[in-house]
């Protein structure tokens, strides 16, 4: 058997291999007996027909056919093992040619390899934005809507009010004309199509007060709902802005909302005082005044934003790394991440009340279409994965049981008395895996941070990109959105 190993430039690699014409006879022999176990030849036997009866009456091509796949498996693991590469996934017969002799063609997609450079030497300034006080006013402003009065009302819809309401939403084919806010439960719409649903909920609460229109569904629609009593139906058209704060399926477009008003609330908000804080932080040792509750509230702020602007920080510091990498992937492997990203947005899909089919009627897309439109994002993502991978091999991270350990405690620790009964959960293997992935991810985006800012620890300088071992990685890390 002679062997020849090309490697390609998609990061595949080519199998040439050149047989004697006894193996494919013998090849022949085997598929031949084969194929008489499931065939009944007059005269014979099942099973015991001669070689060139078969030939005869099942045809050479049939013969030939199966003799390929039986020898194909063989020779191309032959050819696998000798060339001591890693296949990412299964390789394929690219061709066969039975004369003057047998050659198979073989192509394989390879495992992806990263090589970082000089990574340690990457560097970016840090800092963090302070907290300013119409974040702290805005939080105490939660806490009293946490802590409010809320009862029926029998009043219509007014500002202020908490409403529970039915919402279907769909766009408008735009050869209609626009229509008008109507108050007739039972207005006859004859452009209603299911076909171009874009959002379909049940008892949705939301909360109308003036100036804030973070939450509406679309710009305008606390104002089309004022005056709506409980049991009242509700359609009218909206225009999406044509805006990057919209999903591009509905950006610019117009949509008609049909709204059910199920339920109306008055909210009576507590006032700002000590007797205000010390209600929220009751169950503390010490209750707290209103200035102590800012001021907590202020340092609670300020420790996320710390961690945003850290997280923020690590994902541009790890794209400066991805820059200065080389990585190499087959396309087999993109096209598995773009099933994956596609799974994960019909899921998404379906919390909204919606389908990807449905996504795609509306978009007026084809899959193909759509997965040119996440390709992109899904390389980019692998990248930062696979970069990701390659710096926590060759930092020597690692996680050890007793880490898992305590960080089950720790989440355990937030369930209270309830927290044993649900040890069992996270006692698996399945559990203790996720939480290790978990941390190991978390690790080496702090080993990124303090990379770039130049605050790497004394015990950590020996580490070697070239001598590190792998020690551990990340599962499924060309999934991660780091």
């Amino acid at each position: 058997m002679n062997i020849q190993t090309e490697r390609l430039e998609n990061h595949t690699a080519r199998f040439t291999v050149e047989l004697d014409i006894e193996q494919l006879e013998r090849a022949k022999q085997t598929a031949a007996r084969k194929l008489a176990q499931r065939v009944s030849i007059p005269g014979f036997r099942k099973g015991k027909a001669p070689y060139r009866v078969l030939v005869n009456y099942l045809g050479e091509a049939a013969i030939l056919e199966d003799a390929i796949e039986i020898l194909g498996k063989e020779v191309y693991k032959e050819a696998l093992d000798q060339s001591g590469l890693e296949p990412y996934g299964p390789g394929e017969i690219e061709d066969f040619k039975a004369d003057p002799q047998p050659v198979f063609t073989f192509v394989v997609p390879l495992q992806p390899e990263v090589h970082l450079g000089d990574y340690r030497s990457v560097r970016l300034d840090f800092s963090v934005p302070a907290v300013k006080d119409e974040e702290v006013n805005q939080y105490m402003q939660m806490l009293q809507q946490q802590h409010a009065l809320v009862e029926e009302s029998r009043q219509p819809v007014a500002m202020g009010n908490q409403v529970t309401i039915d919402l279907h939403a769909e766009l408008v084919d735009e050869t209609a004309e626009a229509g008008e806010v109507t108050t007739d439960p039972h207005a006859h719409d004859p452009h209603r199509s299911d076909e171009n649903v874009i959002l379909h909920q049940h008892d949705t609460v939301i909360m109308l007060r003036e100036g804030d229109d973070m939450d509406e569904p679309a710009p305008g629609f606390q104002q089309a709902l004022l005056g709506a009593n409980v049991g009242e139906e509700r359609v009218f058209d909206l225009t999406y802005p044509d805006t990057d704060d919209y999903d591009e399926e509905i950006r610019g477009k117009r949509a008609r909302f049909y709204v059910t008003v199920k339920k109306i609330e008055t909210v009576t908000l507590p006032t700002l005082n000590d007797d205000f804080a010390a209600r929220v932080t009751q169950d503390e040792e010490k209750p707290l005044t209103l200035l102590e509750l800012r001021m907590r509230v202020r340092e609670n702020l300020q420790k996320a934003a710390e961690q945003r602007a850290k997280t923020d920080y690590a994902r541009r510091v790890l794209d400066m790394m991805v820059e200065g990498a080389k990585i190499a992937f087959p396309e087999a492997l993109v096209e598995d991440e773009l099933d994956r990203h596609l799974r994960r947005f019909d899921s998404d899909l379906r919390q909204r009340g919606l389908t990807l089919n449905d996504f795609l009627r509306i978009s007026g897309k084809s899959l193909d279409d759509v997965r040119a439109d996440f390709r992109d994002t899904v390389v980019n993502n692998l990248k930062r994965g696979l970069v990701l991978r390659e710096v926590l091999r060759a930092e020597a991270i690692q996680v050890s049981d007793e880490a898992v350990s305590e960080e089950v405690d720790r989440i355990l620790a937030q369930f209270g008395e309830s927290a044993e009964g649900l040890r069992s959960l996270f006692d698996t293997p399945q559990m203790r895996g996720s939480i290790e992935n978990d941390l190991l991810e978390q690790r080496v985006l702090d080993r990124i941070v303090m990379i770039a800012r130049g605050e790497l620890p004394e015990e950590a300088q020996a580490a070697g990109v070239s001598e590190a071992e792998p020690n551990a990685e990340i599962e499924s890390t060309p999934e991660s959105e780091a």
